[in-house]
């Protein structure tokens, strides 16, 4: 049997969402530090649904992204680097 190999080099490519990108960064970053959502959502004193909006690349609030934020170091020792979804009305107010 004869495999196809298909040469994309020069096709466009079209970027990944910023939802999906913020799903890759969060997810990746859960796995890197063998982190579960109970964990992080317990660590933070936030709701599980919280953990699992922001893995999902759901918006959560200004404040709930820098409670995660410090669960995520106080975990690991090192600092989350990606984004969190936010609020539509609570970016604007910052």
């Amino acid at each position: 049997m004869r495999k196809h190999r298909a040469d994309i080099a020069d096709h466009e490519t079209r970027p990944l969402s910023t939802k999906a990108l913020q799903q890759a960064q969060v997810t990746r970053y859960l796995k890197r530090h063998q982190l579960s959502i109970h964990t992080v959502a317990s660590v933070a004193g936030v709701p599980l649904m919280v953990v699992w909006r922001v893995q999902q690349g759901e918006p959560v609030t200004q404040e709930h992204t820098h409670i995660i934020e410090s669960a995520f170091l106080c975990l690991t020792g090192m600092s989350y680097e990606g984004s969190f979804a936010v609020y539509p009305e609570e970016r604007s107010e910052r």
